[in-house]
Formats: C-alpha cells, sequence, structure tokens
C-alpha cells in the first residue's frame, strides 16, 4: 500500500500542486520627495500550491525584491536606476531622497514574509551601501522613517527573548553620513496606533508617541513635550503614505494623487487622529 501512495496522490491532486512556479505581487509605488521621481517595487518569489489548509492557498518560498527609481517624462517613464535585493521588502519600508540620493529600504529574512525579521540597507550614491543592524538576528526593527532631508534615519528596535517576547527598546537616530548612531531606552513598545514616530516637517525634531506621553529628539536628547504634531501614522513627508494614491499610467509614469497636510501641533493627546 506504501508504493501506491505516491500516485494516489498525485491522482487526486494533480502533479501541477508539487511543481513551483514563478509569481509576484502587484507593482508599489514609495514616493520620493519629488513628485516626478518615485520607486516602483515589485516582489517576486516561488509558490505551488498547499495540501495543508492551514498554510494558506499556496506555499511561498524565494522571495526576491526589485526595486526601479523612475522618473516621469513627455514620452513616458524613465528608470534611473535600479536595485535587486535577495529577499522580500514592503512598499511602505522603501524610500529615495533625491538631494541625498539615498535610498532606504528595510529588507526581510527570506521566506519569512511580513515578519519582523528586517535589516535596514542604505544605497547613497557615494560610499557603498551599508546596513543596520549589523547583526539583525539579535535587533528587531519596529519602525523605521528618514527624515526629511535625506540625512537621519529614525528607528524603533528591540532585541528579541527566549519566549518570543522583546526587550531594550530604543530609540535610535542613524546618520546616513558618517553612519554614527545615537540610541534613547524606551520603557516599552509594541505594534499599536498608540505608538509612532513622526518627523517635523524641517527634519529638525522627532516625535515620539506612546500612550501616556510625547518624546521629543531635538538633536540630543529625548524629553517629553507638551506640543506634538496631530498625526503619527505618517511617520515623514515622502514615501508611501504621504499621498492619498499612487498609481503607475500608461507609459510608465507615476501618477499620484493629493498630498496629505503637513500635521498640525496640538497640546492634547486626544485630538491626534489616524491620518491614512
Amino acid at each position: 500500500m506504501k508504493t501506491l501512495l505516491p500516485f494516489l496522490l498525485l491522482s487526486v491532486f494533480g502533479c501541477s500542486q508539487l511543481i513551483w512556479r514563478d509569481a509576484q505581487l502587484p507593482e508599489e509605488i514609495s514616493p520620493s520627495n519629488d513628485p516626478n521621481v518615485n520607486l516602483v517595487l515589485t516582489v517576486a518569489y516561488q509558490e505551488k500550491d498547499s495540501w495543508n489548509p492551514l498554510n494558506g492557498t499556496t506555499d511561498k518560498r524565494d522571495y526576491k525584491s526589485h526595486i526601479k527609481l523612475v522618473t516621469n517624462g513627455v514620452t513616458g517613464g524613465k528608470v534611473l536606476r535600479e536595485w535587486d535585493l535577495p529577499s522580500w521588502a514592503l512598499v511602505d519600508g522603501i524610500f529615495y531622497h533625491t538631494k541625498s540620493n539615498t535610498l532606504f529600504v528595510l529588507y526581510g529574512k527570506n521566506d519569512e514574509y511580513g515578519t519582523l525579521n528586517q535589516t535596514l540597507s542604505i544605497y547613497p550614491e557615494v560610499g557603498g551601501a551599508f546596513s543596520y543592524p549589523a547583526t539583525p538576528e539579535r535587533k528587531i526593527i519596529f519602525q523605521m522613517a528618514p527624515s526629511p532631508n535625506g540625512n537621519l534615519v529614525a528607528l524603533i528596535t528591540a532585541s528579541p527573548t527566549k519566549d518570543d517576547e522583546f526587550t531594550e527598546f530604543e530609540l535610535s537616530i542613524l546618520q546616513t553620513a558618517d553612519k554614527s548612531v545615537q540610541s534613547y531606552p524606551l520603557s516599552f513598545w509594541t505594534a499599536l496606533p498608540l505608538y509612532g514616530i513622526r518627523w517635523a516637517e524641517d527634519g529638525s525634531k522627532l516625535y515620539v508617541r506612546t500612550p501616556d506621553r510625547i518624546l521629543v529628539w531635538t538633536g540630543k536628547d529625548l524629553t517629553e513635550t507638551k506640543t506634538f504634531p496631530d498625526c503619527f501614522t505618517v511617520p515623514t513627508n515622502f514615501g508611501k503614505w504621504a499621498y492619498e494614491s499612487a498609481d503607475l499610467a500608461e507609459g510608465g509614469n507615476v501618477k499620484l494623487g493629493k498630498k496629505l497636510p503637513s500635521p498640525k501641533l496640538i497640546s492634547n493627546m486626544d485630538q491626534i487622529k489616524l491620518c491614512r
């Protein structure tokens, strides 16, 4: 009977379910600080039909990401630069700044799509690419947002424990020019709307929201503040959530919807709203 089992399974499920096939997610757009220059992300992978419904409709493996920097033109979009990553990325984790000519991208651990096991890689125009943290398995990234001038990156990080929990929460500010990092301990962090970061429009301040207070970083210290933005669900003024919509038009140009307005400064935490 054992010798017949593979043939019975093939007849029930079909040979095609045993074959890995190429697939990809729809293209997504991350606007830069210049509305005529945008990133286009494509995530490709292999998949096959799953015999175990707990795995979802298909099993997936071997994620790869392709990022194009595209500029709009009279005759259509033109590709300025391209990057290939050996795993998956999410469109709200990629940013490009035209004045610093720098790509910021969070990419994940292969075959763990959408998890917190991610690394930040930075691709400046000169000086060579580099990543943070150097040992990603010892630190996870809850949030990442480059500053409006593209010179700094704000990160909320934590260290995983053996019990699948997190400890050693930190706010880190990374200088892209010299790779230096300033870090400040946080009591706790989690992926809930009550927690978030937001850059001031001129990049001079970073606001950090927790359930009971708002902190502000002004270049040296992290202190409590009584005035803060009314929106933290858009962490910076470019990228995926800076516009109401972004679509690829015929010819490869990117058509952007309305840009979200700059946040208002308020002093009542109850007035903070969701902005996307």
